[in-house]
């Protein structure tokens, strides 16, 4: 590829000006609340018997090789090929996002509550923002006050009462939202294969791969004992694998090259409003009137990020572009 062309490609997402229906990305966007929402769940019961970073390296190993398997069957095994301007891409939303953002995630669920863990996560837009004005981007301002809505919602919604709360589970959790935001970020920018399943696919291998190996010097893989994983804990690993991985990752690739980033990270706002509900008609929770009201103000907030950003979309700004300074 020219000089210029290479430039080109680096400076947006490949495909991220390509128009697309509102409807697809609202579908696209419910996929990955929904999906997503029912990952903290999900986690905590793998977890009961199996090793955090196993757990991840396995469901990622998996649901890699699934995707790659897949596309090379009904598109043939050359579409698996990648440029090689396209590796640096993969390899940083493989291990950041894939890696070490799930594995930390898992870790600190160990300790820490489904509910208070997505709450913790929530706070991943607020990293984006940090990372946009860094880089020298200014976003709008209606948008940073939907993100701090979304905030001030799932503190009101979530807050711990007097749960004894484990600091090191909570300092790993909000670690792991930092690197998901800076992969999120870096992915978006860097060259993306043409293909999003392919490109999800690959950096799921590699991201389980890293993880694979992390787990090696701190003793996991001598600590599983398949013997031992109950019938409870693989049914929610295997859903983790197929429906929270293949599914709902290989969507999140999609929203990463089709819509602005603060736009998808408004997933993290939705999510711990999904996990509430699941935890009404799994664990029989009930809502308080507390509980409600700070639902509404996480959901406001969505939809102010949503209208504010879907406005870039339609003055034709590409995803990711800053506006104009005023």
């Amino acid at each position: 590829m020219a000089g210029a062309d290479r430039t080109a490609v680096a400076a947006r997402p490949t495909a991220g000006s390509r128009t697309v229906e509102p409807a697809a990305l609202a579908a696209g966007l419910g996929a990955v609340y929904l999906l997503w929402g029912s990952t903290y769940l999900g986690n905590r019961i793998a977890l009961e018997s199996l090793p955090p970073m196993v757990s991840t390296a396995g469901r990622f190993l998996a649901a890699g090789a699934l995707v790659l398997a897949v596309t090379a069957l009904r598109r043939g095994p050359a579409r698996l090929r990648l440029p090689r301007d396209r590796w640096a891409g993969v390899a940083a939303g493989g291990i950041l996002m894939v890696g070490a953002g799930s594995a930390l995630l898992a870790i600190g669920q160990q300790y820490v509550p489904s509910g208070l863990a997505s709450l913790l996560v929530a706070a991943m837009p607020l990293w984006v923002l940090t990372i946009r004005l860094g880089s020298g981007q200014r976003p709008r301002p209606m948008a940073v006050v939907g993100v701090l809505g979304g905030i001030a919602g799932l503190a009101l919604l979530l807050v711990a009462g007097d749960q004894r709360l484990h600091l090191a589970g909570m300092a790993t959790i909000v670690a792991s939202t930092m690197v998901w935001a800076a992969g999120s970020t870096l992915a978006q920018r860097l060259p993306a294969p043409d293909d999003h399943l392919v490109g999800a696919g690959w950096q799921m291998l590699v991201g389980g791969v890293a993880v694979a190996v992390a787990a090696l010097p701190v003793g996991e893989w001598h600590r599983l004992r398949p013997g031992e994983v109950t019938g409870r804990s693989w049914v929610a690993w295997t859903y983790l694998m197929l429906v929270c991985t293949v599914v709902g990752f290989s969507v999140y690739t999609w929203l990463l090259r089709r819509a602005p980033l603060q736009l998808v990270a408004t997933y993290a706002y939705v999510n711990p409003v999904i996990a509430v509900l699941l935890g009404m008609v799994v664990l029989d929770e009930r809502l308080t009137g507390r509980q409600l009201l700070a639902g509404a103000v996480v959901l406001g907030s969505v939809a102010l990020v949503i209208a504010v950003e879907r406005q870039r979309q339609l003055r034709g700004l590409p995803p990711g572009t800053p506006a104009a300074p005023p």
